[in-house]
């Protein structure tokens, strides 16, 4: 075990690549993204030493540096695409994301009620105007498990 640790704190790149592949162990038992980038970055700092040799501190300040670097480029990149998911989505509220669905209507909508056809299954739906079986409409909101639709031009 000292040949071990003698080894590592003689060869900087052994220890990040080792220091890598740990915290990559540990993300893949769900550490949620907290170990992925910091893993990342610690395989390129060991990679770097593999090189360049430099000191430790040069290399645990590359390491911390990349690490936020990874951290910051990965945070822009979920923020770019989780934005254009809210806005269909809302919390408790997954069927505000049928606003915009075209669809069929499959039961007539009489008197302001009726069913519209959506994937595999039927929604109730309302409707200003009454609309005969087979009507295409566009689902423009939500009242509960009702949806709202008008008909389309």
């Amino acid at each position: 075990m000292a040949e071990f640790l003698s080894t590592l704190y003689q060869s900087p790149s052994y220890f990040f690549l080792a220091l890598g592949g740990i915290l990559l162990l540990c993300e893949l038992f769900g550490a949620n993204g907290y170990a992925l980038w910091s893993g990342v970055a610690a395989i390129l700092t060991g990679l770097i030493a593999l090189i360049a040799p430099l000191f430790w501190t040069v290399l645990w300040v590359i390491f911390a540096c990349l690490t936020l670097i990874s951290a910051y480029l990965w945070w822009l990149w979920l923020t770019k695409f989780d934005h254009k998911s809210r806005k269909t989505e809302t919390l408790n509220q997954p069927q505000k994301a049928l606003i915009g669905v075209k669809t069929i209507v499959v039961e007539p909508i009489i008197n302001g009620s009726g069913r519209v056809k959506i994937k595999d299954g039927s929604w109730s739906a309302s409707c200003r105007e009454n609309l005969p079986s087979g009507t295409p409409v566009r689902v423009v909101d939500v009242d509960g498990l009702t949806l709202k639709v008008e008909k389309c031009d």
